[in-house]
Order: structure tokens, then sequence, then C-alpha cells
């Protein structure tokens, strides 16, 4: 349960992170590391094309209701498909924790733009999600489920 009560803790995280991006996004758009990574002033990218800014707002808006959506379905899977033996679940939250944090890191590694503290909410996700399924692992591949019956060998004979 441990295990199954991080995974929540790491779906509400993503759930707080979307609408933050989402707000940002659709209010200020950058936060300060953006305009640290970038060198520049809002003022200036908005002379340079009056375009630019409200593209990056759409996009920082699409991107937090996508991390909303995924926070939801991770929230809703850790919440009720969390059974003995179910190890859907495991690989599920397993591939989607590899295939959504894991371009979050490279995009920001193959730009540059890897300050810790921008980073910091990405590679606490990781770790947690790694504790909550190395955890839960046993239990959602089934591989605690004590054994009963004549596969545990055979019975004492009565005297």
């Amino acid at each position: 349960m441990t295990g199954q009560l991080v995974m929540i803790a790491v779906g509400a995280g993503m759930l707080i992170g979307g609408i933050t991006i989402s707000t940002v996004g659709m209010s200020s758009v950058f936060v300060d590391t953006d305009i640290a990574f970038l060198n520049t002033a809002p003022h200036h990218l908005e002379a340079a094309n009056p375009r630019l800014i409200p593209f990056i707002a759409h996009d920082r808006a699409g991107f937090g209701g996508a991390l909303i959506s995924a926070a939801v379905a991770v929230i809703l899977l850790s919440v009720w498909g969390w059974r003995r033996g179910e190890s859907w679940v495991w690989w599920t939250l397993t591939l989607t924790a590899i295939t959504g944090f894991g371009p979050a890191v490279v995009v920001h590694a193959a730009i540059g733009y890897t300050s810790v503290e921008h980073l910091i909410p990405v590679y606490l996700g990781i770790g947690l999600t790694a504790v909550s399924l190395y955890l839960a692992g046993p239990y959602l591949r089934g591989k605690d489920q004590p054994r009963t019956g004549p596969v545990d060998g055979p019975r004492p004979r009565r005297a």
C-alpha cells in the first residue's frame, strides 16, 4: 500500500504541475527560469514577432492540459486498478512514466535548459515513481502471493 500511496502522490503532483503550467501559459507565459535561460525579456520577443509569445502560451496551456489528463489517469488507475496480480497496472504505469518523463529530460538536455530549479518536479516525479513501482512490483505483478494447496508440496501424513 505504500507504493500505491506514493503513486497517488505522484499523480497529485502531476495534477498540481499541470494546473500551474496551464495557468502560467494562459497568463504570464514565462517563469523566471525561462527568462534566465532565454537571456532576454518578453518585450524583446514580442518585438521580434508579435505572434511568438501567444504561440508559446498556447503550447504551455496545451501541455498543462495534457499533464492534467495524464495525472487524472494515474490517480484513477492507482486508486481503483491497484489489485494483487494486476501486472498490467504495473506495466502501464512503468511505460507511461518512461514515455512521459523520458522526453522531458531528453529535450531539456538537448537544448541545454538544465536548470535544477526548473527540472526538480520532473526529477522528483521520476524518483517517486521509481520508488512506487519498486515497492508495488511484487504485489501488482503477483510475486508476493502466498501459495496454498498442492503446489506447495506434499501435505504431511496423518498418523
